[in-house]
């Protein structure tokens, strides 16, 4: 009887985790971006990155430069397009790299990286529109 008690509960939890599984993972994704949303995405990703870089090179405290880092990446990945993505992703480590030496208060070398993923989300945009 305990055997064919968990049985049924080993049963019934892996059924319920097929059914809530798929609509779990598609949360925060667009579904066939067109192409004048992936082109938004882009611009809206090399906007908030250069918003970031200014904020940096501008002195804006800690908190506000944390948060644009945060914007810049949560908006770079909302670029769906398998045509860009690797280039999308080494933009996005540099985003990251700089996250961390600002958090370390190395403020030039945070500079620094940003410029770069400034300029990889550009060549990501000029990428995009050129293929």
């Amino acid at each position: 009887m305990d055997l064919l008690k968990k049985l049924v509960m080993a049963f019934f939890v892996s059924f319920a985790m097929l059914a809530v599984a798929p609509s779990a993972m598609a949360a925060g994704k667009t579904e066939n971006q067109t192409q004048a949303e992936v082109a938004q995405s882009l611009t809206d990703t090399v906007t908030v990155a250069e918003e970031t870089l200014a904020a940096m090179k501008g002195g804006a405290d800690k908190e506000t430069v944390m948060a644009l880092i945060k914007k810049t990446k949560q908006t770079a990945k909302t670029i769906e397009s398998s045509v860009v993505l690797a280039r999308r992703d080494r933009a996005l480590a540099k985003v990251s790299k700089a996250r961390g030496a600002y958090k370390k208060g190395q403020q030039e070398k945070a500079e620094d990286l940003m410029e770069k993923a400034v300029k990889g989300f550009k060549d990501v945009k000029a990428m995009y529109h050129n293929f």
